[in-house]
């Protein structure tokens, strides 16, 4: 499976934006008119080498808005694509490159003044592509319920179905603080976060932030063996980051991270890995 950083950007398996789940401040339209919403082309790169994997993302993915039934509670349809390059392990055998496709649909409805909902799903192949078999399929999925206590303060609680070897089911559960319009605290398990802007102007607003998240995925491969087997690559990540938000929903952003407890292993073979603390950057674009 993908990396949580895309579960948590594109497929939404686990991270829950201001834009599309919580009460947020209206200085920027958060939508496109039209069925096409966004364009998003992201890259991650993790310093490593030898035992120590280093690993290079590409990913890119579409979303598609539609009305169900109105604009207010939107049908979204998100196609994805990613490529993994591993620099390692020397002393493992292990793929080059790890590959991702999937489809998010996602439903998403404010049911009262104080009451809204996340629903989605996230079918998907997950592969070295060299040997795929059912495993290789995985749907992952996500049910959220918030609720607006206060003009400030909102609670969150769910579950996230990852589908992964490690982690198969997660809660979600929290509350987030929205003090003014200026800063945010995001105090929700799997990812917290705090928010604070720093410059905006005609149609856009740039932000800071420092977020903790999962990082990681499983895959179905062909192990050195000659059999099919899952690999499964998993880490924590602290982060800080800038972004630029545009009207309509875009945004651009670059994040360095440190990356700690970071394991390597395979389903149905002993063998596993655990490397050292590194580094990580990435950025990305959004239309």
């Amino acid at each position: 499976m993908s990396t949580l950083s895309d579960d948590i950007e594109k497929q939404d398996a686990l991270y829950l934006t201001e834009d599309e789940v919580f009460s947020s401040r209206p200085k920027l339209s958060v939508a496109k008119d039209g069925i096409l919403q966004s364009l998003t082309i992201q890259s991650t790169w993790i310093a490593g080498s030898g035992d120590n994997i280093g690993m290079t993302e590409v990913s890119g993915s579409a979303t598609l808005g539609f009305p169900a039934p109105t604009r207010d509670s939107p049908l979204l349809l998100t196609p994805g694509y990613g490529m993994f390059f591993l620099v390692g392990p020397d002393s493992v055998e292990a793929p080059a490159t790890l590959y991702q496709a999937y489809l998010t649909t996602r439903w998403m409805s404010q049911l009262s003044p104080k009451w809204g909902t996340v629903l989605s799903v996230t079918p998907g192949v997950y592969s070295d592509f060299q040997r795929t078999d059912n495993d290789a399929f995985r749907v992952s999925g996500m049910a959220i319920m918030s609720y607006q206590w206060t003009e400030t303060v909102q609670f969150l609680f769910g579950v996230a179905y990852l589908n992964r070897d490690d982690y198969s089911i997660l809660p979600v559960v929290g509350l987030v603080w929205t003090p003014d319009d200026d800063h945010r605290l995001e105090l929700t398990f799997p990812r917290p976060r705090y928010l604070q802007l720093f410059s905006y102007g005609d149609g856009y607003e740039d932000w800071w932030y420092l977020s903790g998240e999962f990082g990681g995925g499983t895959w179905s491969v062909e192990h050195p063996l000659g059999e099919n087997d899952s690999l499964t690559l998993s880490d924590y990540r602290v982060i800080i980051g800038m972004e630029r938000k545009t009207d309509g929903g875009g945004k651009s952003f670059l994040e360095i991270g440190y990356v700690f407890g970071r394991k390597f292993e395979y389903k149905n073979d002993p063998v596993e890995l655990n490397m050292s603390d590194t580094i990580m950057l990435r950025s990305g674009w959004w239309y």
